[in-house]
């Protein structure tokens, strides 16, 4: 299948899979955030402070949803 307008074949996988991405590193996140909550006697549990843990439980896997796809469009040369 030929890219449309121009695009690389890359770019069009990528723009064509982006909802997988993005929902694979969303979940990576909230894996890293299982990771950190359940080693509660050694890991860091900020569920104190109502406003510390919607911080950490969101901020996590939206900075790795984040993080994780700049690396990959970085990876592919986008």
């Amino acid at each position: 299948m030929a890219a449309p307008s121009g695009k690389t074949e890359r770019q069009a996988a990528w723009e064509r899979n982006r909802r997988k991405w993005y929902h694979f590193y969303l979940f990576a996140g909230v894996g890293v955030n299982f990771l950190i909550y359940a080693t509660k006697p050694y890991g860091f549990d900020p569920s104190g402070s109502i406003v510390w843990g919607a911080g950490f439980g969101l901020g996590i896997p939206l900075g790795v949803m984040f993080l994780g796809t700049w690396l990959h469009e970085k990876a592919l040369g986008l």
